[in-house]
């Protein structure tokens, strides 16, 4: 029924293939920020369900299938498909460079990562996280990446760009990008980065000439395998270098120092779940409170509805983010 009322919307088609596997078709001409926008539509509008059976909760979980090929699309979505499953990503498309992506042939696939790097096919899209009065208080980095008219999951090109040793490379790229943008636009922008790139000692070396005197937020992606100390070594230096910084993960707020965040993310079901539920707006309350007493802002993430939005600024959140307020898009 979700499915049927999206499709609807989007005047697509929609056909169940078996069980828990459907197909949307969409007669559209390409368009890459339309076809990103409407692929992460629908995955939020999937991940929004919850179920209630036998007092217990079912989430949903989508991944998803794509080809943009007028010949035998569908088994070529579903090849996608399976490909998504198996690196557990939220989408795949079915490309040539996918497919090299996923074969064992190294040399072929070494020579596709470099040209994707070298030729610009990294695609940096932006989305505003906004304050109070809904004006941007920086704009979060996207990565994407477009390939012969076909879109990309970051995560399985990262994954496999670490792999072929091709990772700094693509680091170095991706930074220089923003920092590019950064002058260009006058705009404060920020880059995801995970807490394995910051124990990088070249990295965080990089990271500090490529952004000096720029106005950038680093958004940190806190892996609990990474040790917590070279964590704070690293920020202590970042911070020191003029950078802002802003942390994924709530509970590790006393672990640091005072002052060295600037900028605590409050994601996933707590905030999509702030208008359902009482335990949510306690849970999310007692967190922006915590991050009030270290004078650190707090961002409610993934806002897709009125009501939510409502929720979060009742609980006296500093800044928001989501599809109800931006798409991501270019800058340029």
């Amino acid at each position: 029924m979700t499915l049927q009322s999206f499709a609807r919307a989007k005047e697509m088609e929609l056909f169940r293939i078996h069980d828990d596997k459907f197909a949307l078709l969409l007669d559209t001409p390409f368009e890459l920020s339309k076809m990103e926008n409407l692929i992460f539509a629908l995955s939020e509008e999937m991940e929004r369900l919850s179920f209630a059976y036998q007092n217990k909760n079912i989430e949903v979980e989508v991944h998803i299938g794509i080809s943009f090929d007028h010949f035998e699309p569908l088994e070529k979505a579903q090849k996608a498909l399976l490909v998504a499953k198996a690196e557990n990503q939220p989408f795949v498309t079915y490309s040539e460079f996918a497919n090299v992506l996923m074969s064992e042939n190294e040399e072929a696939m070494e020579a596709m990562m470099k040209s994707a790097i070298e030729n610009g096919q990294i695609v940096l899209h932006f989305q505003a996280i906004v304050d109070q009065n809904e004006e941007p208080f920086y704009y979060e980095a996207l990565l994407r990446l477009a390939y012969h008219q076909t879109l990309q999951s970051p995560k399985l090109f990262l994954k496999i760009a670490k792999e072929r040793n091709l990772y700094n490379a693509l680091f170095e790229s991706i930074a220089h990008k923003v920092a590019q943008l950064c002058d260009q636009t006058g705009l404060r922008l920020a880059l995801n980065l995970s807490s394995e790139d910051l124990i990088n000692t070249n990295h965080v070396s990089f990271l500090k000439t490529c952004f000096a005197e720029k106005s950038i937020v680093l958004e940190i992606q806190y892996d609990p395998k990474t040790p917590l100390g070279n964590l704070k070594k690293a920020m202590r230096e970042l911070k020191d270098a003029g950078l802002m910084l802003a942390l994924d993960n709530v509970e590790l707020i006393n672990e640091f120092e005072a002052g060295l965040i600037d900028v605590i993310k409050v994601h996933g079901d707590l905030i999509r779940n702030l208008a359902l539920g009482a335990s949510a707006q306690l849970t999310c309350k007692s967190l922006v409170v915590l991050a009030q007493s270290k004078h650190i802002q707090s961002v409610a993430t993934h806002l897709n509805a009125k009501a939510v939005v409502e929720a979060a600024r009742e609980l006296e959140f500093d800044l928001f983010q989501g599809y109800i307020f931006e798409q991501p898009h270019s800058l340029v």
